[in-house]
């Protein structure tokens, strides 16, 4: 089967598109510094599966392992690679949002204390 003419521009497209895995696969090879080549590699397929997966919705929630899964099933890329960088990029846009936000040391301390609050207490053995 040979892919559309239109499948590049789309993926390209979906690079500006946050809510598409095109977009976490931009900021993922700008801040690699890797070609599109580069990252298909990584992911174990053709550039050409790569634009494809590419136009798909980002996995967030609940179902995010099932859906990395689906994904990975049915393009045939590497689930491991890419549960790896879907997490390594939530991890990394958790970093910028707080320090796009700084909290203050006193109220960092009253977070931290409010947060081990709620946990629940630990059992000893």
């Amino acid at each position: 089967m040979t892919n559309p003419d239109w499948l590049e521009a789309a993926a390209e497209h979906s690079a500006r598109v946050p809510e598409m895995l095109g977009s976490v696969f931009a900021w993922y090879r700008d801040l690699e510094e890797l070609s599109v080549e580069a990252l298909a590699r990584k992911l174990e397929c053709t550039v050409e599966t790569l634009h494809w997966v590419s136009l798909c919705r980002k996995p967030e929630g609940s179902a995010f392992s099932e859906h990395v899964n689906q994904i990975a099933e049915r393009f045939r890329v590497n689930a491991f690679e890419l549960s790896g960088l879907l997490r390594d990029m939530e991890f990394s846009a958790g970093l910028i949002a707080q320090q796009a936000s700084p909290v203050e040391p006193e109220e960092r301390a009253m977070l931290l204390a409010a947060r081990d609050r709620t946990r629940p207490p630990e059992k000893k053995p």
